[in-house]
């Protein structure tokens, strides 16, 4: 699954694309085919990273999480943020231990030794530009700037 950004007229779903790049003396090279999502100016991309760690100690709903960050600036950093594990649990940071980055958290319910603690950060992504250089038949080359 891919999505692209395009400047081009509004048109409504369900709506099939055919994705040419222009040739050189004006032949086209099809390159994809897909169809139209929707017209919304209010939607964003965005891109989902996530940090994982592993509970050292544990007791009933208390943790220990090391590996995941690396000094103590990241862990009051990342403080605010939402943790959560791969059997489902939701969980908090409540303070920072030593100076490797280690940290004590504090889940929901009771966490298994053998669980990871994970934490999702979200970036938003903007549309890439590209120059291309076309040239045309007389000789002239033009610089456009194009979405990719």
């Amino acid at each position: 699954f891919f999505a692209a950004s395009v400047l081009g007229p509004v048109t409504y779903t369900p709506c099939p694309v055919l994705v040419f790049r222009k040739g050189v003396a004006e032949n086209r090279q099809f390159i994809a085919l897909g169809s139209m999502f929707g017209a919304d100016a209010d939607r964003i991309v965005v891109k989902r990273i996530v940090l994982t760690g592993y509970p050292t100690r544990v007791h009933k709903r208390h943790a220990t999480v090391k590996y995941m960050f690396y000094n103590p600036d990241d862990v009051k950093w990342f403080k605010p943020a939402e943790l959560v594990t791969k059997h489902g649990l939701q969980g908090n940071i409540v303070d920072s231990v030593g100076d490797h980055g280690t940290m004590k958290c504090l889940f929901n319910a009771p966490v298994q030794q053998h669980d990871t603690i994970c934490i999702n950060l979200y970036k938003r992504i903007y549309p890439k530009y590209a120059s291309t250089e076309t040239t045309n038949d007389s000789g002239e080359t033009t610089k456009e700037d194009i979405l990719v």
